[in-house]
């Protein structure tokens, strides 16, 4: 079935007015003749398709996302841009690889275009971004012999594996590299090592606005839908806050971020809107009417690349998730834990993806990846988009859980043709919008673009990654991410722990007073602590404390003489929970667990 993708995405330009002289310049490095990409849209923000450009003799259209790529311009060439509907501009080209061109509409009255993202978007309402024509495209990602997806899934039963008896958990290892949690080393990442690929994959996550929502007891409210805005009420992006209710919100992810903050956002939970505060400015706070009570399901869902290349660890893969899945409900304190496995592969090869759905049975689970094997692929990339949306629109996930965490297993990213990487952002989206936190674990073959790929996917959705590392001595080289410090450990146990730190929340007061659980033997990233400290010393002699909360989230850093042992005011009421100080002196990490209530 041929696929139309009609992509709009609000890349949050810096607004351009209704002038025709209007025009957005955004920068990057390049030398003459060099290659122009020219990014054409109109006052409102809405990208423009099948545009024409003209360049001397040259004549070209911009393609589903309002770009067209000049290989070979010069700096100060006469560039001249037509849509239908709107007023020609020609431009100068700057000798810049970007450039944005603002077309203002012919008629003063802006004509309201049927695309784009939806205002107001829900669990509830099952409300989902798609670029796709037509509703059933977005199921048709399982083999051409089975049937449609519904809205009941399909299962898959394979023939019986053979499981190697010396292959078991607790054997491969892995680092976690979490953003959140050293949020002031990732520009060096995303400006700097890694700058080459965010081009590659047209997502950039930059500008950050955290909300915290809050009821009125001071507890966290999680699953409330928390929407990104522009001036005239548009979404921008949509989240749902996690189990310390908070939320991450993003402006400009699917555009680079190439032209800097914008001036009028604002952060919207229900009818509450108040102006945007970036993460650099501190949280929205939002206080709702809400009873203290939480749901008591976590969905958990495996999704693996079952391709060739993963023979080498895919078996021990197999061992680590039976292992996870069995532990997680008691490691949680008795929490519903629903499972489920989505597989997947490649266009062309035996099956596009399989899947088993979320279910209370963890055998089910377990018997569904025990039998899967690698095999097909062929090339590099592999069907990622499509396991996300079959994963995202057809394992059935709990609306009302109070996390949902999706394991994203593999080797190698998606394609990077512009209609695959355009129906990766489509999901990317998805699973923010649902509230579905994208956890990737990486295993050997990635390299430093799949890297940057994966990470902004973890932070689009308020998640993590994990990268296999060649302690285990299994499998071929496994790449060793940009950080400052990787703290080594066992992948099975990093997985639970990652479990518990997304799904526990402060017992309410009418059920009895916090008591101390499971989440101190999880203490979180980034810095691993050895030794907790004693209360009386935590803050005796170092001269930066940092703050975090359950799940390893930088939440502030402080600066200053604390040899009193006097903590910070901290700059806003935090809500109850667990959290952490964190202090480095006399050679190590120190902690302090810090218990609100």
């Amino acid at each position: 079935m041929k696929r139309f993708f009609s992509l709009l995405v609000l890349v949050g330009m810096l607004y351009a007015g209704a002038t025709e002289a209007s025009a957005c310049v955004c920068k990057s490095a390049s030398t003459a003749p060099y290659e122009l990409t020219l990014i054409v849209m109109d006052t409102s923000q809405a990208l423009l398709p099948e545009a024409e450009v003209r360049i001397g003799k040259q004549r070209l259209t911009t393609a589903f996302d309002g770009r067209v790529v000049l290989p070979e311009v010069k700096p100060d060439t006469r560039v001249v841009v037509r849509c239908e509907g709107y007023k020609q501009q020609t431009i100068r080209t700057s000798g810049e690889g970007w450039q944005c061109v603002c077309l203002v509409p012919e008629k003063p009255k802006k004509t309201k275009m049927d695309v784009g993202y939806p205002k107001s978007l829900t669990l509830t309402s099952g409300v989902r971004y798609s670029m796709t024509s037509a509703p059933e495209e977005k199921m048709m990602v399982m083999d051409e012999a089975m049937p449609l997806v519904t809205g009941e899934g399909v299962e898959v039963i394979v023939e019986d594996a053979s499981v190697d008896a010396n292959i078991g958990a607790g054997l491969l290892t892995a680092g976690e590299v979490n953003d959140f949690a050293k949020w002031y080393f990732w520009p060096k990442v995303l400006d700097g090592t890694h700058k080459a690929y965010v081009q590659t994959w047209q997502m950039a996550a930059r500008h950050r606005y955290t909300a915290q929502v809050t009821n009125e007891e001071g507890y966290p409210v999680a699953g409330r839908a928390v929407s990104l805005l522009d001036a005239q009420g548009n979404t921008l992006y949509q989240a749902v806050t996690d189990n310390t209710g908070k939320a991450e919100l993003w402006y400009q992810l699917i555009s680079n971020g190439l032209c800097g903050k914008h001036a009028d956002l604002y952060v919207q939970v229900d009818e509450q809107k108040q102006t945007a505060k970036d993460w650099s400015e501190g949280m929205n706070m939002f206080v709702v009417d809400e009873p203290c009570e939480a749901s008591q399901v976590v969905d958990v869902l495996f999704v693996f690349d079952a391709t060739g290349s993963m023979g080498d660890e895919l078996r021990y893969l197999q061992a680590e998730m039976r292992d996870v899945i069995s532990r997680a409900e008691s490691a949680t304190g008795g929490l519903t834990i629903r499972t489920g496995a989505v597989v997947y592969r490649d266009h062309g090869d035996e099956y596009l993806t399989r899947l088993s759905r979320l279910t209370e049975d963890i055998k089910e689970t377990q018997t569904f990846i025990d039998k899967q094997e690698a095999n097909g692929g062929g090339d590099y990339p592999e069907a990622v988009p499509e396991a996300l949306m079959a994963a995202l629109n057809s394992s059935g996930w709990n609306e009302l859980a109070r996390a949902r965490i999706l394991f994203l297993v593999l080797d190698a990213p998606c394609h990077e043709d512009s209609a695959t990487v355009a129906l990766l952002h489509e999901q990317v989206l998805n699973a923010a919008a649902m509230g579905v936190r994208i956890v990737p674990v990486v295993c050997s073959g990635v390299g430093e673009s799949g890297e940057l790929l994966l990470r902004q996917m973890a932070l689009a959705t308020n998640g993590t990654s994990f990268f296999l590392t060649d302690d285990s001595g299994i499998g071929g080289k496994h790449l060793k991410p940009t950080m400052d410090t990787l703290k080594v450990e066992h992948l099975n146990d990093m997985l639970v722990r990652t479990i518990v730190e997304y799904s526990t929340m402060p017992v309410c007061q009418a059920d009895g007073a916090p008591e101390d659980g499971i989440e101190e033997r999880f203490v979180p990233n980034p810095f691993h602590v050895e030794e907790i400290a004693h209360d009386s010393t935590i803050a005796q002699g170092p001269q930066i404390l940092y703050l975090m909360d359950i799940s390893g989230k930088l939440m502030g850093v402080y600066t200053g003489d604390f040899s009193d042992g006097r903590l910070p005011v901290m700059p806003y009421a935090l809500p109850k929970g667990v959290y952490f100080i964190k202090a480095f002196y006399e050679g190590q990490w120190h902690t302090r667990k810090i218990l609100i209530q």
